[in-house]
């Protein structure tokens, strides 16, 4: 699976637009490829926004990919003169290990969820083309959800850090349930060994690290979980 990279901390800011109040963020990708958190819903509504309504085409550079992860393979979408379009997936980049499918209208993503763009030809992209803005309603209480014996790749979708020790108790993990954060201050990955051993630290090179303290999760940051056991989806509550 190709390794996706960081997000620099997002802004926020909230716009009335009538009776509906429209919450804006503004991420800053970094590199060609940027974590894009799902913090809102379907404007003037509570139900999952549709992918290619949250993020903002207009500004970015064009052939720019946006990608969702359904728990087993990727859906993408490209942006050509303005608008997110439907590629032809044998020109986009192939993922190692998954596959890739055209996006449609139907696919909608809830809060707490994530997606990542890519951004090809990013050194010679403006500065304006690097500004990705994700749009929708705001919501009071925001969850993320663990689609069990799947993939999920999540983001904190909260403006305030979350430490290692309150992400985790907020899990109901099963043996060999795995969390890796997404970013270059982040090493290896943390394997839950049940009650005895906890969270178990996993790095190349060393030995296990048993009852290891998750890392913090910052606002807006990514992170894959990867769930073994099938049975009743989870909910983080932020």
């Amino acid at each position: 699976m190709k390794k996706l990279l960081s997000l620099s901390l997002a802004s926020l800011a909230f716009a009335a637009v009538a009776d509906i109040t429209v919450g804006v963020t503004e991420v800053s990708a970094t590199g060609e490829n940027t974590i894009i958190p799902v913090p809102y819903t379907t404007i003037g509504s509570t139900s999952p926004v549709s992918v290619h309504d949250l993020v903002k085409a207009a500004n970015l550079k064009d052939g720019t990919l946006l990608y969702y992860y359904n728990g087993s393979s990727y859906q993408v979408w490209l942006k050509n003169e303005s608008v997110w379009t439907t590629p032809d997936v044998s020109t986009t980049p192939a993922i190692a290990g998954t596959s890739v499918a055209q996006g449609s209208s139907d696919v909608s993503v809830s809060v707490g969820a994530a997606l990542w763009v890519c951004m090809p030809g990013f050194a010679s992209a403006s500065a304006d083309e690097k500004k990705v803005f994700v749009y929708g309603s705001p919501v009071a209480t925001k969850t993320s959800t663990i689609v069990k014996n799947k993939t999920n790749l999540l983001s904190n979708p909260t403006e305030a850090t979350v430490s290692g020790d309150t992400l985790a108790g907020k899990l109901k993990p099963d043996v060999k349930d795995v969390i890796m954060p997404i970013g270059a201050e982040f090493d290896g990955t943390y394997v839950y060994g049940g009650s005895e051993n906890g969270w178990v630290h996993i790095t190349p090179g060393n030995s296990p690290v048993k009852n290891a303290t998750l890392p913090s999760i910052g606002s807006y940051q990514g992170f894959w979980y990867v769930s073994k056991t099938a049975g009743d989806n989870v909910t983080i509550n932020w």
